[in-house]
């Protein structure tokens, strides 16, 4: 058996070259990947709000402030602040405020890597 140097340098080359497709194909494929995401995220935002408001339509707080924040974590992780303001909301005694808060916490979106809070805003 004959050993050739020439076969190992082409061996090398080739593999390079495969190595340096690859890793393009999968950084193209990750950008997509993250506007695809975003956008999933950005239908359930829209959502989660529009589902507090008519909620809090059908409660007589009508016209309520409702705003959500989001905090995207380095491992892709969210955690919502949903914080809600009403002047009738302001006026309320504490245990009404916590049952309406009681029914606020049940309006979320599943997926296992989101967290949430809620919250109101009381200018008194």
């Amino acid at each position: 058996m004959k050993k050739t140097k020439g076969n190992g340098s082409a061996v090398l080359v080739l593999t390079l070259f495969v190595v340096c497709c690859c890793a393009g194909t999968v950084k193209s494929r990750t950008n997509l990947s993250v506007q695809e995401t975003e956008g999933y995220y950005q239908e359930k935002e829209k959502g989660l709000v529009k589902e507090v408001k008519e909620f809090l339509n059908g409660q007589g707080f009508v016209h309520s402030g409702v705003m959500l924040t989001r905090v995207i974590d380095a491992d892709g992780s969210r955690e919502y602040i949903l914080t809600v303001h009403h002047g009738k909301i302001d006026r309320l005694d504490e245990e009404g405020r916590q049952l309406l808060m009681n029914e606020l916490e049940e309006i979320v979106f599943e997926d296992g890597n989101c967290t949430f809070r809620h919250e109101f805003l009381i200018n008194q």
